[in-house]
């Protein structure tokens, strides 16, 4: 379809969390504004002083309440917020309140939007909008990668009935006032017209993908394996925030296992809650096959040069089984397999596809065992390393979701009676 046929054509982003801040949010919408300025279409962002995950505001952009600049070409503008990080309940509801407050603010000064995307992390992001629906009469849609509100009991993040009553009241009506609810997973899909009574008719998917273009197989970087000390070692590697949700120490559990392999070594890269935590037991318990490193994600095409396997872990929880985790598909898309430690649509898609194992949520031994076999069966290792490459240039391509986002949008707009 040609920009010009298009119903919508000036999109506006309101986000929490978006680049130079890491976490699966972030990568994905910078993807997708990429994508969608590509097609034609006017992009601008509205999101908060980047802190996460560490809950510190970075250095360039401290004492300031706004800031305005250029990222990929696509103007972004922020504003202040309270930055928290971590299990602290309010600390966090002020970091997630703050950045609301004053995006509503900024949003009342930005014209001729067509639609806004609102990343509903948290859920009353989508306040500024439905207010901005209400006075400008323009649509939104309401993304939502994660079932918060459910995690967030499940957890015990939230541990006060009425307030996740409360909370679910809320999502529910933000939702029903959104032109339509986009999300990452079919079950998700499946869960909202359950439990929030949506139509499906007014849901649209977007999952996580990956750019096939540079995230692909390359040979061993010998380089990149000295710089992150691992030299002539056979790597796993888990990339990604240290929060609790995952369940890292799993990964330390499994390592303690290995500790007789000494051609075995597992990299923890990334930033988060619980890093500090991981690092500490790993020191008192002498787990000396488990080593901390940062690295940004515009190097993950080296680091997964020098990664035999991905690990991915995750809680056995009952949201978990609904989930889809954005972390599985960059390896994939650089020929690399996964050792996958949970349940739900990433699990499923990793047995169907045969690009990984899998093991229970929850078990050091299982883990460790896979872990295993992917150092010692170079073959079995090498398939499946084929298979995800061929997977994700068919279907984790984000021009392919963007473009297929962007279809399933034109139905629900016309469908609509927001013209």
């Amino acid at each position: 379809m040609r920009i010009s046929e298009l119903p919508f054509q000036r999109i506006l982003i309101l986000t929490q969390y978006f680049h130079p801040e890491t976490g699966a949010p972030s990568i994905r919408l910078r993807a997708m504004c990429k994508e969608l300025r590509a097609i034609g279409m006017n992009v601008q962002v509205i999101t908060g002083m980047p802190n996460y995950p560490t809950g510190k505001i970075h250095p360039q952009y401290r004492g300031l309440f706004f800031y305005r600049e250029m990222i990929d070409e696509i103007p972004v503008s922020r504003v202040w917020l309270f930055p928290a990080a971590g299990r602290h309940v309010v600390r966090r509801l002020i970091n997630y309140l703050s950045f609301t407050i004053t995006s509503c603010i900024l949003l009342l000064f930005v014209k001729g939007v067509d639609l806004v995307f609102v990343e509903a992390q948290p859920i009353t992001l989508a306040i500024p909008a439905y207010l901005n629906s209400l006075i400008c009469n323009t649509p939104y849609v309401y993304n939502t990668p994660d079932l918060q509100i459910e995690f967030a009991h499940e957890d015990q993040w939230i541990g006060t009935r009425w307030l996740i009553s409360a909370a679910k009241h809320l999502e529910s009506f933000l939702m029903h006032k959104a032109l339509c609810v986009t999300t990452v997973t079919k079950a998700f899909i499946d869960y909202f017209v359950e439990k929030r009574g949506m139509s499906r008719s007014k849901i649209a998917f977007l999952p996580n993908g990956a750019d096939i273009e540079r995230l692909k197989p390359l040979p061993y970087d010998k380089e990149y394996a000295k710089i992150m000390g691992v030299n002539g070692r056979k790597v796993f590697t888990y990339a990604g925030t240290h929060a609790t949700y995952q369940g890292l120490d799993l990964i330390i559990d499994a390592a303690a296992l290995l500790k007789n392999r000494k051609d075995i070594v597992i990299l923890l890269v990334g930033d988060g809650p619980e890093k500090s935590w991981l690092i500490e037991r790993v020191k008192r318990e002498g787990i000396d096959n488990v080593l901390f490193k940062v690295s940004p994600f515009s190097e993950m095409h080296s680091l997964m040069a020098i990664t035999r396997a991905f690990i991915v872990v995750l809680r056995g929880t009952d949201v978990s089984k609904k989930m889809r985790l954005a972390k599985t598909i960059p390896p994939l898309a650089c020929g690399v397999p996964l050792v996958y430690a949970g349940w739900g649509e990433s699990a499923e898609i990793v047995v169907r596809e045969r690009v990984g194992l899998v093991v229970e949520p929850g078990n050091p031994q299982a883990l460790a065992s896979a872990i295993e076999k992917m150092a010692d069966d170079e073959i079995l290792r090498s398939e499946m390393g084929k298979r995800g490459r061929s997977l994700a240039e068919q279907n984790f391509s984000w021009k392919h979701i963007v473009n297929n986002w962007v279809s399933q949008m034109v139905k629900i707009y016309g469908d609509s009676d927001v013209h």
